[in-house]
């Protein structure tokens, strides 16, 4: 694999990297207005005429653009996200989806099988990511390594990098 050792294509990098975390910090704004103009909106909808399905899908929707928003603010800090968390997405859109049918025999039984093939592979997905994440705690904790520890080793990496 090519290192970058120009000092041109270094800082080019890093000016790119900037400009994407801009645009990642733009999307976030934007992410948390658009949840606040729809909390407001199914306020005022249901004090003016409440409709349970659409107050149930309301809220559903609003919890996954938390969700995407959470991601996005990890991001920003962490540079990465989980899989869990994008999992946690899917599952919210899979319920929402199945919310809005009531009538589950609309949905056919291809739909349904399709849904609970995604919701096995998205199980699947998320317990080995808490494997994962548990494994790796059970593996601080055995040397007694602390989190402070690993991101002052990360940062100096980083910078070792540099």
């Amino acid at each position: 694999m090519r290192t970058f050792g120009n000092r041109i294509e270094r800082r080019a990098l890093r000016l790119l990297s900037v400009l994407f975390d801009f645009v990642v910090i733009a999307l976030g704004i934007l992410t948390m207005l658009y949840v606040v103009r729809m909390i407001l909106d199914l306020t005022v909808n249901s004090l003016i005429n409440f409709a349970q399905e659409e107050a149930l899908q309301g809220i559903v929707l609003i919890l996954i653009f938390l969700e995407i928003f959470e991601i996005i603010v990890m991001y920003i800090i962490y540079h990465h996200v989980p899989m869990k968390n994008v999992v946690e997405i899917g599952v919210l859109a899979l319920v929402k989806e199945l919310l809005i049918t009531l009538d589950l025999t609309e949905l056919g039984w291809q739909v349904l099988l399709g849904m609970a093939a995604l919701i096995a592979a998205m199980g699947w997905v998320y317990t080995q990511e808490r494997q994962r994440e548990d494994s790796y705690n059970r593996f601080l904790i055995e040397r007694g390594i602390t989190e402070k520890d690993v991101d002052d080793l990360t940062k100096t990496l980083g910078e070792a990098r540099e």
